[in-house]
């Protein structure tokens, strides 16, 4: 594990509201939250973001691209409430949900981020993939998603690359390993119940360096674990929440309304900018050169 994800006990306090015990399918426990949140931020990132959701995204400097999304207002919220953003499919239509999009014009060698989300009750979820958010830059598409069959009360969250450019199938699913499972802990995400997700990118060197780094967790719990992955080497420099609600592809219609809600985000920036003195690749052979000395 890189030494900057090391940090000390007295970095951040977090109340648990019942003891979790890691195993492999755990259902994420509720939590309650004191005034340290995002328990697996690397120690002395610089933050980029912080919104509340009391107010609309673009108050954040969040672009709401389609001008869909709610803010609405939530008692149950856990760490900003009331103030939510909503994101909804209605009853019967092949299309709907928002894009909320935060670009910085720098790139950068690493991101965090943390959120706070729940679906509603109603929420049944594609037969495909039911995509959440995404940490990406110039040419890279990743996501992470929520997993699982229509009609299922929970479901874990997954990564995929989601880059024709890239292959991951030395380490992930499927065809060029366009699915990253959970490999460390098959923590659930329960529907309409709120859930911490956190996530962490560490650009590769190159396109085929395998040297990238990818984690997630749910309510504090790590669940994806991947150290030699190929992602990012252009930098990092976006978030955006995206379901891809559009066209035929929601499948199966909805027969009631499925939202997604937002309480908070936070994003921050732990390793520097990717600037142009350290460009992506290996560094070039040394040249040798003759020195006279007087």
């Amino acid at each position: 594990m890189d030494g900057n994800l090391l940090f000390s006990a007295s970095k951040r306090l977090i109340t648990v509201a019942s003891t979790i015990t890691v195993c492999m399918g755990l259902v994420a426990a509720p939590l309650t939250y004191g005034a340290g949140v995002w328990t697996n931020e690397p120690s002395g990132a610089s933050v980029a973001l912080d919104c509340s959701f009391n107010n609309s995204p673009s108050a954040c400097g969040i672009l709401d691209v389609y001008s869909s999304a709610v803010q609405d207002s939530d008692g149950s919220a856990t760490v900003s409430p009331s103030g939510v953003a909503r994101s909804t499919i209605y009853a019967g239509n092949q299309a709907g949900g928002s894009q909320l999009d935060w670009v910085s014009a720098q790139t950068y060698n690493e991101m965090y981020m943390g959120m706070m989300v729940r679906t509603n009750t109603a929420f049944e979820g594609r037969t495909t993939a039911n995509k959440m958010f995404f940490l990406r830059g110039p040419g890279q598409n990743g996501f992470w998603g929520l997993d699982g069959n229509p009609g299922d009360p929970s479901g874990s969250i997954y990564f995929g690359h989601n880059s024709g450019t890239l292959d991951n199938s030395h380490t992930c699913s499927y065809q060029l390993g366009l699915k990253c499972f959970p490999n460390v802990n098959g923590v659930q995400l329960v529907k309409g119940v709120w859930t911490k997700v956190e996530a962490y990118v560490k650009k590769s060197t190159t396109a085929t360096s395998r040297d990238g780094i990818v984690r997630w967790w749910v309510n504090g719990v790590l669940s994806g674990n991947y150290t030699n992955i190929n992602y990012g080497q252009d930098g990092l420099n976006e978030w955006v929440w995206s379901e891809t609600w559009d066209g035929t592809v929601t499948n199966p219609i909805p027969s009631a309304d499925w939202s997604w809600y937002i309480d908070h985000l936070h994003i921050s920036i732990p390793g520097g900018s990717n600037s142009a003195d350290q460009p992506p690749g290996p560094p070039a052979s040394p040249t040798m050169r003759s020195v006279t000395t007087p």
